[in-house]
């Protein structure tokens, strides 16, 4: 499928090799919980690279630019958990942007995605719209940041050893196999920063709302 919503924020990080580990089950169990339980952010996905670096990529997907600099999305920003602190200063090369979506098409997800890093050439987007025709492409996104919603500074990245980079276009090919991807990256000249990932972890609000209630409901009858 598309997109979900009006607007992403995209993360890369590569990590100390130590805290992977950790990383992964803080990420699953208490930090895309707890942003998938802010209002107007609506799916997550966790991808790891099989070409090119960071090695890590996730993406939010949300109803619209705003939820990126809401009171919302600040306030947990800003009150960082004690396992947060302890596993953000273990990223490294971190990028993050807070994007408008200006083109998402496809039908389905794929299992595989291509990011690209760089700056929106004006005909990208119909370039992009053309590699839809080559098998196994599922969809294509080009994202532009917003500065405003991508600069605020929060009390979370005080816990970071570097300035997160900002990409100021994020495009994004999506695919049923590497070598797809491969294939359709191999269409466009566009001179960005390129990596290639594997879909690690995906989850809803919809999904997260229902675990709580799973397990609220298992608390009560455990009091019974």
């Amino acid at each position: 499928m598309s997109l979900r919503g009006t607007a992403v924020i995209a993360i890369w990080q590569d990590l100390v090799p130590e805290v992977k580990a950790d990383f992964r089950k803080w990420h699953n169990r208490q930090h895309v919980p707890e942003r998938l339980s802010i209002p107007g952010f609506l799916r997550a996905r966790r991808f790891i690279a099989v070409e090119g670096a960071p090695e890590f990529f996730t993406l939010y997907e949300l109803d619209c630019i705003e939820t990126a600099s809401s009171k919302g999305y600040l306030d947990r920003l800003n009150s960082p958990t004690e396992w947060t602190r302890r596993v953000m200063p273990a990223f490294r090369n971190m990028a993050r942007s807070a994007c408008r979506n200006v083109l998402s098409e496809g039908l389905g997800d794929g299992g595989f995605l291509m990011t690209i890093r760089g700056k929106d050439s004006g005909n990208f987007a119909d370039r992009l719209r053309s590699v839809l025709e080559t098998p196994g492409i599922v969809g294509v996104h080009l994202c532009i940041a917003s500065e405003d919603a991508s600069n605020i500074a929060t009390f979370e990245k005080t816990f970071r050893t570097a300035a997160d980079l900002m990409p100021e276009c994020v495009a994004m090919i999506e695919a049923t196999s590497a070598a797809a991807i491969s294939e359709a990256g191999a269409r466009l000249e566009d001179g960005g920063d390129r990596a290639v990932y594997r879909l690690e972890h995906a989850v809803s609000s919809e999904d997260v709302l229902a675990w709580r209630q799973k397990l609220s409901n298992e608390l009560a009858q455990n009091r019974a």
